[in-house]
């Protein structure tokens, strides 16, 4: 087993604490993960974010985990739209 910790303030989350979980979850993505966080309340939005962002999945079906376990106060609903619009990569035709 590997332990990975990302310390992730909940009243500040940082794009560089987000790229360190999509690294982790880069590294280790043929292996069986458990993620967590104290109330999974972060790692269900940094979830959201990783599936949408580096997985393709649609942000709704990303965020279902997210949204049937809280719905993010005005802080966390900001810093997932920054990271959505600084990672999203508008695909041209």
């Amino acid at each position: 087993m590997v332990y990975v910790h990302i310390p992730v303030r909940f009243d500040a989350a940082t794009q560089a604490e987000l790229l360190a979980f999509f690294e982790a979850m880069d590294i280790h993505r043929t292996r069986k993960t458990h993620t967590h966080c104290a109330a999974n309340l972060r790692v269900t939005a940094f979830l959201g974010l990783y599936q949408t962002l580096r997985q393709g999945r649609s942000a709704t079906d990303a965020f279902a985990t997210m949204r049937s376990v809280w719905e993010p106060d005005a802080v966390w609903s900001s810093f997932i739209s920054d990271m959505l619009g600084r990672h999203t990569h508008p695909h041209t035709p």
